[in-house]
């Protein structure tokens, strides 16, 4: 097994972060540095992170519901509450896979399988993410247009791969959009450069994996089996080679 894939399955981290660990030389092998992701351990070797020994641990899987006003950076001093306090007390650490800003609220997967992680965040594997948004103002066949066609903002090209408005009322449009790609604030960046403030954001989607009817602050256990198939569409991907 490579070692970023070691590290992620041993739950230190992601397999992009554990990439960027490896080459600041955190990580021994056999007692020597490594500094290449890509360097290869068996089971006859010993992988030590910051002086500590590593096991790979049990993956585990869950489903939840992030309340808005809640953060999912793990550590965060200033937060007044974090994704990861909801699981404080569960034996095996978990983070979450992608961002969540403070203000939205939704469906977020926590784990520590890093390998899911890396197949769901990487951009080349264009993993759908669904959200119900309402924004300020009336959203036009137009703005749709412009919202599937994209802007650049700061460096960062952004666009959504599908929208369509839902309900309207006198001052605000309700619209459901997908996306396969998330820029840092990337919806609300793109609807407030087009002159459209969002109010709300709920993610209820990813792959074919839905929030239901899980409430804000809940969360729910799934197997390996079927969070692979719901949200990448095969299990084998659990096990399979690197693309």
């Amino acid at each position: 097994m490579r070692l970023n894939r070691f590290l992620a399955w041993c739950g230190v981290s992601s397999r992009r972060k554990a990439d960027q660990i490896i080459k600041e030389g955190r990580v021994l092998v056999n007692g020597k540095k490594v500094y290449s992701p890509w360097f290869t351990v068996s089971s006859n070797d010993t992988v030590e992170f910051n002086g500590v020994e590593l096991t790979p641990r049990p993956r585990v899987y869950f489903i939840f519901h992030k309340p808005k006003g809640v953060t999912t950076t793990v550590k965060d001093n200033f937060a007044p509450k974090k994704v990861v306090d909801f699981f404080s007390k569960k034996e095996v650490k978990v983070f979450p896979v992608g961002r969540l800003d403070k203000d939205s609220s939704g469906l977020l997967i926590l784990t520590n399988d890093g390998n899911l992680c890396y197949r769901l965040t990487h951009p080349k594997f264009q993993i759908e993410k669904e959200y119900l948004l309402w924004v300020k103002g009336n959203i036009t066949k137009d703005i749709l247009d412009k919202l599937k066609e994209g802007i650049k903002d700061r460096g960062d090209f952004l666009r959504v791969n599908s929208a369509v408005v839902v309900k309207r009322d006198k001052c605000r449009s309700k619209l459901r959009v997908v996306v396969c790609e998330g820029k840092k604030r990337h919806l609300r960046r793109l609807l407030g450069r087009l002159g459209f403030p969002v109010l709300t954001l709920k993610r209820v989607r990813v792959g074919n994996l839905k929030l239901g009817k899980l409430k804000p602050g809940k969360f729910k256990k799934i197997s390996a089996e079927l969070i692979y198939k719901l949200t990448l569409g095969n299990w084998s991907k659990r096990t399979s080679k690197d693309n």
